[in-house]
């Protein structure tokens, strides 16, 4: 027989270790599980509530149809008297292309290209069922990609 690592021994009494200690503790928490207590009813009902949020991406290349968007947006989630936060300009993703001016000779001379997507982010902060019928009835800009999280 060889001999086993140190670390397997250990971990092996641990796990027994561990399984007495709950066996002992089952009895004492069997007392205290039967009746909810004040605290954890508070936590219970508070967790719905930070949980409501809508979040909206929007990504365009022309700048002028993203702050159209986030105008409409804002207006229509004010209206329904919905907290609102944004919108947060993130980063501008720059995508280049470069280009050979000819077919076939001249590789030295060539054309770059470039198409700069625009970020924004917008969150809507307890929303009411009002607030999502006036987002989703919102007639927005073509070129604006909407992503909506809840």
């Amino acid at each position: 027989e060889g001999r086993k690592h140190p670390r397997t021994r250990t971990m092996s009494s641990a796990l027994f270790a561990t399984e007495s200690v709950s066996a002992l503790r089952g009895a004492a928490t069997a007392r205290h599980t039967a009746k909810p207590t004040r605290a954890m009813s508070v936590r219970a009902q508070a967790a719905p509530v930070a949980a409501q949020k809508i979040r909206i991406r929007l990504r365009s290349f022309e700048t002028n149809h993203m702050q159209s968007a986030c105008d409409k947006i804002i207006a229509a989630a004010a209206a329904t008297e919905a907290r609102i936060s944004g919108p947060v300009p993130l980063p501008t993703k720059r995508r280049i292309y470069c280009v050979l001016r000819s077919p076939h000779v001249n590789k030295d001379s060539r054309e770059h290209f470039e198409t700069r997507t625009h970020h924004r982010l917008i969150d809507v902060h307890q929303p009411t069922a009002q607030t999502i019928d006036a987002l989703m009835a919102l007639e927005l800009p073509s070129g604006v990609d909407v992503e909506i999280k809840l």
